[in-house]
């Protein structure tokens, strides 16, 4: 075992900051391409660490404004790799794609990305993150179907998450790397740790604890921002750190897509505040507004489509009866 090796961009010249961390990363991890918005800005540190067959790399990179790293399909092929690449976020967020996936992996967060085949992580922000790379043989022994499982984000709510945050940082932490006998076994828990929060989800498909808490969370959030006008599938995906993909696959087996979900919900709520005495004050816009509508035509044409007459035929119908109700020495 390697003792710890540290590297950092401070040392170097402002415009040889990229090319030397770029060297740097590519020397720990597998050749690929750097490009920073701001280069002369970017500052990064790393700290590696070797435990078993296990690399662990902790980065933290400020300054840079965007950083893309990308792997391309010729470097793949020329490459005698063959890794699997784990990223596990502890601040600021980063997008994987491989593939036709794609993760946003906020704080608590990880996934699994392949060397052997073309990827991309874009983080817009400062961020810290550790960054394991086990091989091939070592993850597909305990998960045969891995290659199924790229970038796709186990949330930060999973125990296994919870637990493989701790242990890492704990693992830095702890400060001078642990004898060897010490260290297989600690590496042995970490990839425990991996493979447990990768079952939440295999072959691809939500398994179905995970899928009634993810499919809660998405409900909740969609119930708490369904005012926007800008809610869909993408806003939705980055703000819960979930892939586009991954939101589409959870909505399979409902009544309705998750696009049609929101605009039944949004007609849901106009429909109960034009038949409630409670919203008498407001115009038949203004309820349309707050549900997120931004097209008081198109509203009125949904709604119609609906529930079979305009809103305000709905609304004189169904509100003043409400209304009726509610004053005093009126029977219902």
């Amino acid at each position: 075992m390697q003792g710890d090796r540290a590297f950092s961009t401070l040392h170097l010249p402002a415009n040889r900051r990229v090319a030397g961390w770029a060297e740097a990363a590519s020397d720990r991890f597998v050749e690929s391409s750097f490009k920073v918005l701001e280069p002369e800005a970017f500052i990064a540190s790393m700290l590696n660490r070797d435990m078993a067959d296990l690399s662990l790399t902790r980065i933290a990179s400020v300054g840079h404004v965007t950083k893309r790293v990308s792997r391309s399909r010729q470097q793949a092929a020329r490459a005698a790799e063959d890794f699997f690449l784990v990223s596990l976020q502890l601040d600021g967020s980063c997008a994987l794609a491989q593939g036709s996936r794609e993760a946003v992996l906020r704080p608590g967060e990880f996934a699994i990305y392949d060397t052997r085949r073309p990827y991309e992580l874009v983080l817009h922000e400062d961020y810290q993150q550790v960054v394991m790379r086990i091989p091939r043989r070592t993850l597909a022994a305990r998960l045969p179907h891995c290659d199924a499982l790229v970038a796709t984000a186990v949330g930060a709510h999973e125990l296994p998450s919870r637990m493989l945050v701790q242990m890492v940082r704990t693992a830095y932490d702890a400060g001078a790397a642990p004898p060897a006998a010490v260290a297989d076994d600690i590496a042995d828990s970490v990839l425990g740790m991996v493979c447990a929060g990768l079952r939440t989800v295999q072959d691809g498909e939500v398994l179905p604890h995970a899928r009634d808490r993810q499919l809660a969370r998405v409900r909740a959030y969609i119930a708490r921002n369904l005012h926007d006008p800008g809610l869909g599938v993408a806003r939705i995906a980055q703000a819960l750190g979930l892939s586009t993909s991954y939101l589409h696959k959870l909505f399979r087996d409902e009544a309705h897509t998750l696009e049609r979900s929101i605009w039944l919900q949004r007609l849901d709520a106009c429909e109960r505040a034009l038949a409630g005495a409670g919203s008498a004050g407001r115009t038949i816009t203004e309820i349309a507004y707050a549900a997120g509508f931004s097209d008081a035509a198109h509203f009125s044409r949904s709604f119609q489509q609906r529930f079979g007459m305009t809103p305000r035929a709905y609304r004189k119908r169904h509100g003043l009866a409400a209304l009726s109700t509610r004053q005093p020495g009126r029977g219902s």
